[in-house]
């Protein structure tokens, strides 16, 4: 489904039977991309192919990215007297949403369309299908300028778990607004969707954004822990959350920002709790009574992390919600808010963590259990999730 407003214009040719649409994204960002200058061109004499230009203004490709997602050229035909329209599947040419202008050929033989109407419109716009995952590619480095980021509308054949995806590669799911009960009491609901981490961040994900590795028990593919909410946001700028998103550049998520120039941070606690619970209202995501098929906690840990994605995930793909490392989430711990896109309480002394941990009892690592500790504390059963939030 496009989600992009588009700015529509009709222009009337000297030619038999055409009339050409011209369409182009209207959205909030300052240059905004277009499409205009459409022309179409019957051949003469006919033998069943049109001749199209059209010239694209700005990067579509840079907000394809900051919007997650998929872009194409789309080009329709619309008989206004029959009140039938044909997408384009024979194309050939110049076929590109780049900066310039651009020719295609539509071979309308080829797709055994013949129109005798004098009342044809040429549409040229952009087709949008939402990416369901994205793919951050760390491996440059922590010196690196910037890390490239690909989208995904359906797992790799060998799927997400395995090393890649813990180590050079993280990767990060959308997941659709919608409405719940957070903590069984308070009436909830997202307006926006977003991305969230598939696994926990690992200690070489971090490293590779940092250069540097805090955790207690060392292993690329274990949780990184000992890792304090201001380190990860910044004790500055990251601090005015939530009258502010900003976060320090020297922090994991400034570095990470600043490398693949998108908006990555914590999830809101909201998004963390909808996200754990995947529909559910059970205790945990996978029912009511505490299972180790699903968690590492006290009772089944041996009293230390274990590599991520190690047991089995909840029901939208998303792997240890509950237990292995309590989570840092954006907001300040007070009393729950609800309504719309919660965003916790104005002010505080400490941050939310969620999801219990190694260490934990299995009921403080139940879908609605909080935890709160001051956001400069570094212990060994804190980790966390990456989030981004998307605009309508």
């Amino acid at each position: 489904m496009n989600k992009f407003k588009r700015r529509c214009g009709v222009m009337k040719l000297n030619v038999i039977f055409l009339l050409v649409g011209v369409f182009g994204w209207a959205n909030a960002f300052a240059a905004t991309p277009t499409i205009t200058g459409v022309t179409a061109q019957q051949r003469y004499p006919w033998n069943g192919k049109v001749d199209i230009s059209y010239t694209v203004t700005g990067d579509i490709a840079a907000e394809a990215k900051q919007r997650a997602v998929f872009i194409s050229l789309k080009v329709t035909a619309v008989d206004m007297g029959a009140n039938t329209t044909n997408t384009a599947t024979q194309l050939s040419g110049d076929v590109s949403l780049e900066d310039g202008t651009h020719s295609i050929v539509w071979d309308m033989n080829a797709e055994g369309l013949t129109f005798k109407s004098s009342n044809v419109v040429f549409n040229v716009s952009c087709e949008t299908t939402p990416a369901t995952y994205c793919v951050i590619d760390l491996s440059p480095g922590a010196n690196a300028a910037s890390y490239p980021v690909s989208y995904l509308a359906s797992p790799p054949s060998s799927g997400f778990n395995v090393n890649a995806y813990k180590t050079t590669k993280l990767v990060l799911r959308r997941i659709e607004p919608g409405s719940f009960v957070m903590c069984g009491q308070y009436d909830v609901t997202l307006t926006k969707p977003y991305f969230v981490g598939v696994f926990e961040l690992t200690q070489k994900q971090y490293s590779l954004v940092t250069g540097t590795n805090p955790s207690k028990f060392a292993g690329d593919t274990l949780p990184v822990e000992k890792v304090s909410y201001n380190a990860i946001r910044g004790s500055s700028n990251g601090a005015k959350w939530p009258s502010s998103s900003d976060v320090d550049s020297s922090s994991f998520m400034g570095k990470l920002r600043a490398r693949t120039g998108l908006d990555f941070d914590l999830p809101t606690e909201a998004q963390w709790e909808y996200t754990c619970r995947a529909g559910t209202t059970t205790t945990y995501s996978y029912g009511n009574s505490a299972n180790g098929d699903y968690m590492w906690y006290s009772g089944n840990s041996s009293s230390k992390t274990h590599p991520v994605g190690s047991k089995s995930a909840n029901q939208w793909g998303l792997y240890d919600m509950h237990g292995n490392v309590w989570e840092w989430c954006l907001d300040w711990y007070g009393t729950l808010s609800y309504g719309t896109d919660s965003k916790g309480s104005s002010s505080g002394a400490n941050r939310v963590l969620r999801g219990g941990s190694w260490i934990s009892y299995a009921d403080y690592c139940t879908s609605s259990n909080r935890l709160d500790y001051l956001p400069s504390v570094e212990y060994s059963s804190f980790g966390f999730r990456l989030a981004r939030t998307l605009s309508n």
